[in-house]
């Protein structure tokens, strides 16, 4: 943000740097040109509603302890950092404004410990709520910044920070562990924003969750960028690139026994082949696809012989519920000519236990029928949910140990990416 003329960053752009420097790039520019943003997707808004109950039940509970001063969140920025500093000998703060230099932060919370420093005898270390189940780098770099900015505040860096986790529990993270690396990470965005380095978008895991998103998106259809080709990498595509092949096009005509350094010659044909059915699909808008070279045990060969008890399988589950909650479990069979479909749905666990019992009844009762049968699924997700599932309730261990070891789930996706190469994307 830009405060009378100064950039002032958060450790959110520290973060997002990490990410993604062409992100910080982009952010930099809108402060002095807005550029259009990508708007939230109902995904990521629940996320920030769940975050939000989150953090106000965790609140609820200090405020029940008492002892609690809350910086009020429509002041100004001085006004929160003046409040902060005057709330210091509280046992916990909320929403602390804290600021160093061209860096400022507002954490969750400051909890009092025991310990020297220029407010006397004892000092402040940072907790924040996160609705995630297990800690993330991202969290720790956060945590590094709001502690070096307490530091900054109170004399002394806190000896330890803290995470509450969006299943209840509380962990802590020694200071000292991280800080070294935080400082490096510090000085590495401070140099990108003063010197301006030229960046280009490449995907990364951070896109999903960016407000540029749409405009790295519309840059690579335009430059026909290599990151489109499907089942590429980012090293590949580097390399591609230090070898003149800059374009999903320019990789589909590249020329029989062309060389391309630390690339070995059939994973530069393969590539190829996928970009060229990509840009022919592109070009007529007709989609296509070749069947690969048949091995044993590879591809159409793991499919068994057809059953007329066979199943097809998908689960659906809630990532934000905690523990998760696998919410709908689907299946379509032949009843004789017809085609039906049966679901078992679950909105708490009650129900989602009920649901894995009556999906594992139906199973049984099919396989009473069609001894041959078997479970088609598309990834991994079914077989890893229905373990965790048997786990979670201790239950029909025996029946499941019984499907898996008889081989009777079927990855399809695993299939086609054996048996198949075609003109998407994605798989």
């Amino acid at each position: 943000m830009l405060q009378n003329g100064a950039l002032l960053a958060s450790a959110s752009d520290i973060v997002n740097y990490l990410g993604c420097a062409h992100r910080t790039t982009l952010d930099l520019v809108h402060l002095e040109t807005p550029l259009e943003k990508a708007p939230d997707d109902e995904e990521m808004q629940l996320v920030q509603e769940k975050g939000r109950v989150h953090e106000a039940g965790f609140l609820k509970g200090l405020r029940a302890a008492g002892g609690m001063v809350e910086i009020a969140q429509d002041a100004s920025l001085e006004e929160k950092l003046e409040r902060t500093r005057e709330a210091m000998g509280a046992g916990v703060i909320y929403q602390a404004a804290l600021r160093e230099g061209p860096f400022i932060g507002h954490a969750d919370f400051l909890r009092r410990v025991e310990g020297k420093s220029a407010l006397g005898g004892w000092r402040y270390e940072v907790l924040d709520t996160k609705l995630a189940l297990k800690t993330k780098a991202k969290f720790l770099i956060q945590l590094a910044c709001y502690s070096d900015l307490v530091a900054a505040a109170q004399g002394a860096l806190p000896e330890r920070a803290h995470l509450a986790l969006g299943d209840g529990r509380e962990v802590h993270f020694r200071v000292q562990d991280y800080a070294h690396y935080y400082r490096n990470v510090r000085h590495r965005f401070l140099k990108h924003v003063a010197e301006r380095p030229k960046t280009q978008p490449e995907p990364v895991e951070a896109c999903e969750l960016c407000h540029w998103r749409l405009r790295c998106a519309a840059q690579w259809e335009t430059e026909d960028h290599l990151s489109r080709v499907a089942g590429i990498r980012r090293q590949q595509v580097r390399r591609l690139e230090a070898a003149g092949i800059r374009t999903m096009a320019a990789l589909g005509v590249v020329p029989e026994g062309t060389r391309v350094a630390r690339m070995a010659p059939e994973t530069l044909a393969k590539l190829a082949a996928q970009a060229r059915l990509q840009a022919e699909a592109q070009r007529t808008g007709a989609r296509g696809h070749e069947l690969l070279e048949a091995a044993p045990y590879r591809g159409f060969a793991r499919l068994p012989a057809p059953s007329k008890g066979d199943l097809y399988f998908d689960m659906e589950g809630d990532p934000f519920e905690k523990d998760g909650l696998e919410y709908l479990l689907g299946v379509a069979y032949r009843d004789g000519e017809e085609w039906r479909y049966r679901r078992w749905w679950a909105h708490d666990r009650r129900e989602e236990r009920a649901a894995f019992d009556g999906f594992m009844d139906f199973v049984a009762e099919r396989l009473a029928r069609f001894p041959d049968l078997h479970i088609y699924h598309y990834a991994h997700y079914e077989p890893t949910a229905l373990k965790s599932l048997m786990s979670k309730h201790g239950v029909r261990e025996v029946e499941l140990d019984d499907l898996l070891r008889a081989e009777r789930f079927v990855d399809l996706y695993r299939v086609v990416r054996e048996a198949l190469r075609i003109s998407e994307p994605g798989y």
